[in-house]
């Protein structure tokens, strides 16, 4: 093949064409996002229970459900929270786990509970947990319609973006939910002898659509049915309720006043201080994000809205996924300009052309591939190209040494072309396959920060594939022409460019390889050094590590999330907010520039910024955000704009945490501890000693647990005359239930929305203690009697959340490290060394574990610590059936400590922190290393095969100074490459920059190693093996 395609330059060129026209083609059909799917690993199961206390959520949903998930397959961990109104279990999935199977296993676990869910409940939601993909998101505003009017607006604009072709998921965020509420009147019930039963009873029957049989006609047939169910407020007041036998009718709108409006959460959502609510458009996970604004920008552009309402975009996702990936296509095409000049300079103009066009040949062959694997054109997949410009490079610059070698040896232009090819193809397969092999950990990197890795092993799967038939079958028939295209000027240059690499291979490189040949101890002390040097950086802090730093994730808009004691009344939640945006107005006057756009405050129904779920009973609860300009309008970075922001809020009275975010996908808390104890006062009291140590360490921030009291509580006691009177506590409480927190008696459908009916009393009657006291309760065969006859009333106070890990009661405690001050390791050591062991010691039967971002991270290290010697044992079969040796793939292999200690030095010379982006690099590292010496040691093993009585010594140097050129140049063009990276500091791709600076300070070493060790070590094998 490799010969019929070297002397075919049309076959060759066809070849190329197909590439190109089917890679542009599937390039033109991907969708385009932001970032790649991210897997959080979750099953969700979430059962709501209206009015249930928390600690009946526990006993009553959490622990059954407990019962039946902990312990199957595939499950690591069962994290569950009860909360008012709410159960939630976030079912962990184990990282090589089925996420389909467990999700089915769960729900028919679920399912097979008996008598579940209790009264009152709904059924149980079941899903795996995953993150919406915002496209656009637009603000509805006015300040001069009402509630009702702009909530019309919104869900006028949300039914017309659904009209879109791009768009399907339209959701309304910062308005309160429709309801139609049927408020009784306490003295109609009594004169007409009715109870909330009764009522409840007469709507459920009479509002409602029947099918009753068919009518079998000699026409056909005719369905039976009745079309009664009610779906507006005002059709709701000619139920019947009673009929007289004076042909008199009670009607519900005589014994109740029906309110068609919205439930009675308190919900203020402004835009700069304006009324708004939210209309966001999501992608799915094979949608366009940049379809979706385009068509919703020309939707916008014709649209006009209501009289006094404003529609604007609030938050366009498009825009800066576009320029993200331009920012990576302009570093990625400066890598490449550079690349190209570096082979210009050492080969011909022809050679160099058609080994650079192998670059942007090899991406759009792979975009051939990508739609098949459901890879999108995201931030992940395109640093995975820009990341393979240096490794495409290097097959392609070796078949052209090989191919420049056999021209020079005398043979003819398609015999050098086809000879050339033919004599690395080995190698280079080899060496392709062993790069794949070191990406392939990355598929299974679960930290939802990290996880856009992921596509990497696809990536560079498809782009070496097409690299190496580019290599192999089209760049030998262009290399197979004798004539070049270098004239002049560039000749002569090159000329002496060439004399000079010659010059350093023979008087500098040659000579230092046999001498390193001749002192093998010195050579191994030497690297050993090196070695133990690196791992001195680390362990005296001057490199520091934090593998998951705050200041390495891709910024978005600026938002804090505040949390105060439940129960807390709405106007001081609402004060708190206020005050949060007016120190985020004050921050934009401070800073350079126009650091911001706009303020939003979304109090009372909020979007947790971290798990992206909505949180109920919300009055305690505000988010509010901060819309970023784009540089260069903005000055600072979104850190800076947080840290001044922070300053500015200050401390505020009442409030239990505030957590700011300015990610899509935030870190979790770096210093957490999760508590066990079963004993909850136990628990309350070594979580509170913790949380008051944190607080005495210097840079730690953000300090929370999660054991806020709740609510106040009243507890109903049936008392003697009660017991007398024929009642019970389940008598009374259902009765109280429906009076006060409402009987749902229908859900109706209303356009793109389910609606409740609630049977109730009216708010005038919820609001004190009083009412409470005066209310009468119906007893056993008749009549009323006041409740503070028959039951006592005692005050209560329970925690808002119960927290149980794996089946038992749990609570966490965290915090954030200011990298500046002190890192999460330094500040978890000082934990766990100073402090830990005495609380344990105080309460005994006490656990602590890790919780938040350190398990992520000792999950991460397992993986890696598991996967990694399994892809190095894969590594040396390859090499190993390859060279046919046992001993000489260790060589190889021991290229990676010098890697390790390349990237260590490369962190502390340009002052980077080692984060998990690092650790990614250097492993993709490892695979360039081995393809680098498997060229060394298969040139090594063909001279010791054509000259058997040559020494050792001498074929280990010859090795070296034969294959000089290729080593300097595959190294010097990857680095090169990579190289517009290592300099980027703008806030979407600044991430991205430890993960290079491993490569390079890893290939920098490497290549050393490869070009002065390996020969040595080559040697010592070969006498092993002898």
């Amino acid at each position: 093949m490799i010969d019929y395609f070297a002397g075919n330059p049309v076959a060759a060129n066809l070849l190329m064409l197909v590439f190109i026209v089917t890679g542009v083609t599937s390039a033109y059909r991907l969708a385009v996002q932001n970032f790649p799917e991210i897997d959080l690993r979750l099953v969700n199961v979430t059962v709501i229970s209206p009015g249930s206390s928390p600690r009946e959520v526990e006993e009553d949903i959490i622990r059954r459900i407990e019962e039946s998930v902990i312990g199957l397959a595939g499950v690591e961990r069962v994290v569950a929270t009860a909360t008012e109104g709410v159960g939630r279990l976030n079912i962990e999935i184990a990282t090589f786990a089925d996420a389909d199977a467990v999700l089915n296993d769960v729900r028919n676990a679920v399912d097979a509970i008996e008598n579940f869910p209790p009264l009152n409940a709904e059924r149980p939601e079941i899903r795996l947990a995953q993150l919406s993909i915002e496209a656009m998101t637009l603000a509805v505003s006015s300040s001069v319609v009402g509630e009702n009017e702009l909530r019309l607006a919104a869900e006028e604009v949300r039914n017309e973006l659904l009209r879109l072709p791009s768009v399907s998921l339209v959701t309304l965020r910062g308005s309160r939910d429709r309801e139609i509420a049927i408020e009784l009147s306490e003295e109609e019930l009594r004169r007409n002898d009715l109870s909330i039963a009764d009522v409840s009873t007469a709507v459920q029957r009479a509002s409602l659509n029947l099918t009753f049989g068919e009518l079998r006609t000699a026409s056909g047939g005719v369905v039976l049915h009745t079309v009664a169910k009610r779906s507006i407020g005002e059709e709701f007041e000619d139920i019947p309720l009673i009929t007289r036998l004076n042909g008199t009718i009670v009607k519900l709108g005589d014994v109740a006043e029906i309110r068609d409006g919205f439930v009675e959460d308190d919900v203020v959502s402004e835009v700069n201080g304006t009324p708004a609510v939210f209309i966001r458009a999501d992608a799915t996970d094979r949608q366009s994000i940049v379809d979706i604004g385009d068509d919703i920008r020309s939707w916008l552009a014709d649209y006009d809205p209501p009289q006094d309402v404003a529609l604007s975009v609030w938050n366009d996702r498009a825009q800066p996924a576009i320029d993200r990936m331009l920012a990576v296509a302009r570093n990625g095409l400066a890598g490449a300009i550079l690349v190209f000049v570096l082979l210009v300079l050492v080969f011909d103009l022809r050679a160099a052309t058609w080994i650079a066009i192998g670059i942007p040949f090899s991406f759009v062959g792979a975009f051939t591939f990508f739609a098949p694997a459901n890879l999108t054109l995201n931030i992940g997949t395109l640093v995975g190209l820009f990341l393979m410009i240096g490794l495409v490079v290097d097959d392609a610059l070796v078949v052209g040494e090989s191919i420049a070698a056999e021209r020079d040896s005398g043979k003819s232009g398609p015999e050098a072309a086809a000879a050339g090819a033919r004599a690395v193809v080995g190698p280079i397969t080899v060496g392709a396959l062993t790069t794949i092999l070191a990406f392939v950990p990355f598929l299974f990197v679960t930290a939802a920060l990290t996880q856009f890795v992921n596509v990497f092993p696809y990536v560079a799967f498809f782009v070496l594939t097409v690299s190496l038939i580019e290599a192999f079958f089209i760049l030998p028939a262009h290399l197979s022409h004798a004539g070049g295209w270098s004239l002049g000027p560039l000749r002569a240059l090159q000329v002496r460019v060439c004399a000079w690499i010659d010059d350093l291979r023979e008087h500098t490189v040659a000579p230092a390889v046999s001498w390193s040949v001749r002192h093998v101890p010195s050579m191994l002390v030497g690297g050993g050094a090196l070695v133990l040097f690196s791992l001195l950086l680390l362990g005296t802090g001057a490199v520091r590590i934090i593998l998951f730093d705050e200041e390495m994730n891709i910024p978005e808009n600026v938002q804090v999330d505040l949390r105060l004691p439940s129960g807390t009344p709405f106007g001081t939640t609402l004060a708190a907010a206020e005050q949060a945006a007016n120190a985020a107005r004050a921050m934009n006057e401070q800073l350079p520039g126009e650091s911001i756009s706009g303020v939003s405050i979304l109090a009372g129904n909020v979007v947790s910024a971290r798990t992206g779920t909505e949180e109920p009973n919300g009055s305690h609860l505000a988010g509010v955000r901060v819309h970023l300009n784009e540089r260069p309008t903005r000055q600072v970075s979104p850190a800076e704009i947080e840290r001044v922001w922070r300053q500015n809020i200050g401390e505020m009275s009442h409030l239990e945490s505030m957590e700011f975010q300015r990610t899509t996908v935030r870190s979790r808390p770096s210093v957490a501890y999760a508590l066990q104890h079963d004993d909850p006062e136990v628990l309350r009291a070594a979580a509170g000693e913790l949380r008051a140590y944190l607080g005495t360490m210097a840079g730690i921030y953000e300090i929370a647990d999660s054991l806020s009291l709740g609510k106040r509580h009243l507890e109903i006691e049936l008392t003697p005359a009660g017991e007398a009177a024929g009642l019970t506590p389940t008598a009374i409480g259902a009765a109280l239930r429906a009076k006060f927190h409402g009987v749902e008696v229908q859900r109706i459908q209303r356009g793109h929305e389910e609606l409740q009916v609630v049977v109730r009393y009216p708010r005038e009657r919820r609001r004190s203690l009083r009412e409470l006291e005066n209310e009468r309760v119906r007893r056993v065969g008749g009549g009323e009697v006041p409740l503070s006859v028959v039951a006592n009333l005692s005050e209560s106070r329970e925690q808002a959340t119960l927290m149980r890990i794996d089946g038992n009661q749990a609570a966490t405690v965290e915090g954030r490290a200011d990298a500046a001050v002190v890192t999460p390791r330094q500040a978890r050591r000082q934990v766990e060394r100073e402090f830990l062991p005495e609380l344990i010691d105080r309460y005994p039967g006490l656990t602590a574990e890790r919780e938040g971002g350190a398990r992520e991270e000792r999950a991460m290290l397992e993986t890696l610590g598991l996967l990694v010697p399994v892809v190095l044992i894969a590594m040396y079969a390859l090499m190993a059936a390859f060279l046919r040796s046992y001993w000489k793939p260790l060589v190889a292999v021991a290229g990676f400590p010098m890697s390790f200690a390349g990237a260590v030095l490369a962190h502390w010379v340009l002052g980077w922190d080692l984060t998990a982006m690092s650790l990614l690099g250097l492993i993709a590292v490892f695979g360039v290393i081995v393809n680098d010496a498997l060229v060394l040691l298969d040139r090594y093993n063909v001279i010791r095969r054509e000259n058997e009585m040559l020494p050792a010594i001498a074929a280990a140097a010859a090795a070296a100074r034969h294959r000089f050129r290729a080593v300097f140049l595959t190294s010097a063009t990857t680095i090169l490459g990579l190289s517009p990276l290592l300099y980027e500091r703008g806030d979407d791709l600044i991430f991205i920059v430890p993960f290079v600076v491993s490569m390079v300070g890893g290939l920098v070493l490497s290549g050393v190693f490869i070009l002065f060790l390996l020969p040595t070590l080559a040697m010592i094998a070969e006498g092993a093996s002898e």
